[in-house]
């Protein structure tokens, strides 16, 4: 969603089918190494109740924040850096999931979009930032569904 919506940030010379077919060709090659040939990346464990309860208070606190920041920006009259801050705010719902899951790969989810928002509002590129969000996130869940990633990934 952030590419498609936001790859415009990269400037006239981004090419929408270059966005689209770099996009696509991952989230394909992500499907095919989780479905088609999966990749084993350690047991699976059911949540504890207290984990459900982490993750709906992230989304719920990635939903306020969103507001309010949505809200600050158009108050100091920045409404532009709004794709930036959806970044960066995303990024930190992200964090309490490594805890909550103990899964080590949400603090490198969670640590990129917190960068990358987090330069998109330094630097003003607040489309560019949420588009490389976008797209950083899906070369992360590439790496993910294979085992290219075993470092950031639990291996219980």
């Amino acid at each position: 969603m952030f590419v498609f919506s936001y790859a415009d940030g990269f400037g006239e010379q981004f090419i929408d089918v270059a966005k689209i077919s770099v996009v696509v060709v991952v989230v394909l090659g992500t499907l095919w190494f989780l479905f088609v040939r999966p990749q084993w990346l350690g047991e699976t464990m059911s949540p504890k109740p207290w984990a459900i309860g982490v993750y709906l208070l992230c989304v719920v606190g990635e939903l306020g924040l969103i507001r309010v920041g949505t809200e600050w920006l158009m108050v100091i009259g920045r409404a532009e850096l709004r794709p930036a801050v959806i970044a960066l705010i995303v990024g930190l719902h992200f964090v309490p999931f490594a805890w909550a899951f103990r899964e080590r790969m949400f603090y490198v989810r969670g640590g990129a979009l917190i960068i990358l928002g987090g330069l998109g509002l330094l630097t003003n590129w607040a489309p560019a930032a949420a588009a490389g969000s976008g797209l950083v996130m899906t070369l992360l869940l590439l790496a993910q569904s294979t085992e290219f990633d075993a470092p950031i990934v639990v291996k219980r």
